[in-house]
């Protein structure tokens, strides 16, 4: 079993608690689905590694609770992205029934990427520094930032992604992932970045093609 796919079963026997639910663990029913997307994404970026690392908070509902995927929602999987790393054909599934969900932040987030690739012909790889959907108890469709320990139960993760990757470069969505790594004092460069939702979309733009240039 290769190393991706060992880090997706590993992932998948994390247990979800009320307010936390592990979109991999094969009790969910989207599970299979967000466990098969990960791992064709992954294989991707692998043959495509730019050891870059983009990291956010936190899966959404919108997004990744149902795609499987950081900062990607299912309308993604049904346009022309990226050749060879996200788009329509290339083996995605949606979970959906009916038109497929669309994310605010999956909608700022990857046409920036694809700017990225137009200039270095390779993309980040995405993902949260806590990879379970925090929501509101009782209601998966909802939001809410991540709490300290939950935020704990994924740091194994990211280092291993780190690691699997051989990610040199972080650019850290939001304050929980940068102050997360900041205290690490991994061996990497790391940056802060706003995050697009809550009035930061022309932010996040503006310093992500910033953060873009550092790779020429």
């Amino acid at each position: 079993m290769d190393r991706i796919r060992l880090f997706i079963e590993e992932l998948s026997k994390e247990e979800s608690t009320p307010i936390l639910t592990n979109v991999y663990s094969p009790v969910m029913p989207q599970s299979e689905i967000c466990r098969e997307n990960l791992y064709n994404y992954l294989h991707r970026i692998k043959n495509n590694n730019s050891k870059v690392m983009l990291i956010g908070e936190a899966p959404g509902y919108h997004g990744c609770r149902l795609s499987g995927i950081a900062f990607t929602s299912e309308d993604k999987f049904t346009e022309d992205i990226i050749p060879g790393i996200m788009g329509k054909d290339l083996g995605y599934k949606i979970y959906s029934k009916g038109k497929p969900e669309r994310e605010f932040s999956a909608s700022t987030v990857w046409p920036k990427l694809k700017d990225w690739y137009n200039a270095h012909g390779s993309v980040p790889l995405l993902w949260n520094i806590c990879p379970f959907h925090p929501h509101k108890k009782g209601d998966n469709e909802s939001n809410r930032t991540p709490r300290k320990k939950e935020i704990e139960r994924g740091i194994k993760y990211f280092l291993e992604l780190v690691d699997i990757f051989d990610i040199q470069h972080i650019g850290c969505i939001g304050r929980k992932s940068y102050n997360t790594i900041k205290a690490m004092g991994l061996n990497t460069s790391f940056e802060y970045l706003r995050h697009p939702s809550c009035g930061g979309k022309t932010e996040f733009e503006i310093m992500i093609s910033e953060y873009m240039k550092k790779f020429v």
